[in-house]
């Protein structure tokens, strides 16, 4: 009776010392000792010891194979629970483990390919399109082809050794090496004013050149839409390479029609669309009187199109307008948007995000970043270097201004090296990611006096300066044209894609995880083995209790 009741021995192996004690020390009501006291009589011999290590390990592996075999057969996982469930058939167990396994590496493909596309950064291209308006139309800068005239040379430096050495500065560089480089070498030149320092007077004449092209009587006659001015605002006159260069701002224009009309004015149309297709119109007249040792003179001016912030570069963009013609100008604005690192922008180089907040521009001379300003800020330090540490009156930059003589010999120098050598490579200008391009479409007819008019002009005794241009900027086509680069992949989009693919393959989903995660959990803190410790104590005070109660 006794011993039927001992022999499930490893049904009791986590009870408590004290309720060993008690089944231990009782007698039963028979006289006999518990089946516990057998237990504890027999435990001490060498064999029973090893035969408890080996239940005590079986206690501790077969818990978890029953957890994992558990969660196998009722895991969200496709295929896993064939692995591990009934064999209806022969080979079912090998059949359904080939088959995970067989997708569970189609999915690594899969990923992997994914991935390395992913790291590619592969991009496709937008297009959007919307309606033009006045913040559309560029800057136009209008620049003398001549760079410096003849008011800067003959009034302001009145010295023939500085007129000669400027001339051969402007001279179109590449007529003076091809014609005129031989002859010039056996003319005499001017002697030298000791007390003139060029270095100074040269840019003390500009300033005061501009000084007189700020006097409204010099301003540009130009009108905008439905308005028109004698004296047209939003005109600055700048420093630019090509030397003094006017340029107006429209959107500047169209901003003072708002801030200058009246409540009963109807203003609405001026940065509209009607106002860009009507554009802007100027009546231009420059003098044409030749500068002092000049061997060629330009009959006319360049026109720049360019951004408000950026500086207008003539020297490396624009169009040539002639006096005495009537010039349409045709306007198309296109926008090219693309990624910065580690995108390739527009399947070229790498571009420089220069709207960034943390973009650090490079340049020195100029405010605003563009691939030409950086080429020509590269130019400028070779001929600063070339020059021996002083620049060209026409750059900007903190150097002194090189004496007029020794410019004319190293700058001469320094663009023989830097445009006919290897220098030139050197500088490194990405394109910036963002660009705003202007394209001109000009055509142009001439204009003369008919003879009633010159009878006019002799009656009253008036002359007419020829050296006049009519110019008549628009937009044709009322539409602005954006390209942007789009990424193929997001990491969000990413994430998704491969979230899919594992579902396909695998079936796994968010609940598979949390099932995974309550499983590593369970095996961590060996919950299951817990759980059987609580059942198996539970049982063992049932004994206890029922061997008292026998007692008592």
């Amino acid at each position: 009776m006794h011993r039927k009741q001992i022999k499930p021995e490893h049904d009791y192996p986590m009870s408590t010392m004290e309720e060993r004690e008690v089944l231990n020390s009782e007698p039963l009501s028979n006289g006999s000792r518990p089946p516990s006291t057998v237990l504890a009589t027999n435990n001490s011999s060498p064999t029973h010891e090893k035969k408890r290590k080996f239940l005590d390990e079986d206690e501790d592996e077969e818990p978890v194979k029953d957890l994992l075999v558990y969660y196998a057969q009722n895991s969200t996982m496709h295929g896993v629970p064939s692995i591990v469930g009934s064999e209806l058939y022969r080979g079912r167990h090998v059949f359904w483990m080939f088959v995970v396994c067989v997708m569970a590496l189609f999915l690594g493909t899969v990923i992997y390919w994914q991935m390395s596309d992913y790291y590619n950064y592969p991009t496709v291209t937008s297009v959007d399109i919307r309606y033009v308006g006045a913040e559309d139309f560029p800057v136009i800068t209008f620049c003398d082809q001549n760079i410096l005239d003849h008011t800067v040379i003959s009034k302001f430096l009145n010295d023939s050794n500085t007129a000669y050495y400027l001339a051969k500065l402007n001279e179109i560089t590449g007529f003076y090496h091809r014609f005129a480089r031989n002859v010039m070498s056996k003319v005499k030149i001017p002697p030298k004013n000791d007390s003139i320092n060029t270095s100074e007077t040269i840019p003390e004449a500009i300033q005061k050149f501009l000084e007189i092209l700020k006097n409204p009587r010099n301003q540009l006659y130009c009108s905008w839409g439905d308005y028109f001015w004698k004296n047209c605002p939003c005109t600055n006159f700048r420093l630019t390479s090509m030397g003094v260069c006017a340029s107006v701002d429209v959107r500047k224009l169209a901003k003072s029609i708002q801030d200058n009309s009246t409540e009963h004015e109807d203003i609405s149309g001026a940065p509209s669309v009607a106002n860009a297709m009507r554009g802007l119109t100027f009546y231009i007249d420059v003098p044409s009187e030749e500068v002092p040792h000049r061997l060629w003179h330009l009959d006319g001016f360049k026109l720049v199109l360019h951004e408000p912030e950026e500086e207008p570069l003539p020297l490396s963009s624009g169009v040539l307008v002639e006096f005495g013609t009537t010039v349409e100008v045709e306007i198309s604005k296109n926008v090219k948007e693309g990624l910065p690192p580690p995108f390739k922008a527009f399947g070229g180089s790498i571009c420089v995000d220069t709207r960034s907040n943390s973009f650090d521009s490079p340049l020195k001379r100029f405010r605003h970043y563009t691939k030409e300003a950086c080429e020509t800020e590269c130019f400028i330090n070779f001929v600063v270097d070339t020059c021996e540490g002083c620049k060209h009156f026409l750059h900007p930059g903190n150097e002194t201004t090189c004496e007029v003589s020794h410019l004319a010999s190293c700058y001469e120098k320094a663009q023989r090296l830097y445009y006919g050598g290897s220098n030139r490579t050197k500088c490194q200008c990405p394109l910036p990611c963002v660009q705003s391009t202007y394209k001109a479409a000009v055509t142009t007819t001439k204009f003369r006096a008919t003879k009633y008019f010159k009878d006019i002009q002799v009656q009253y005794n008036r002359t007419l300066n020829q050296n006049v241009a009519y110019i008549h900027l628009y937009y044709s086509d009322p539409i602005v044209s954006t390209m942007r680069q789009v990424a193929i992949y997001s990491a969000e989009g990413l994430l998704g894609s491969i979230g899919g693919q594992i579902g396909l393959f695998m079936g796994f989903s968010l609940v598979t995880v949390a099932e995974m995660l309550e499983l590593i959990f369970l095996l961590a803190t060996r919950g299951r083995k817990l759980d059987e410790r609580v059942k198996r104590h539970k049982e063992t005070q049932d004994a206890v209790q029922a061997a008292m109660q026998a007692n008592a």
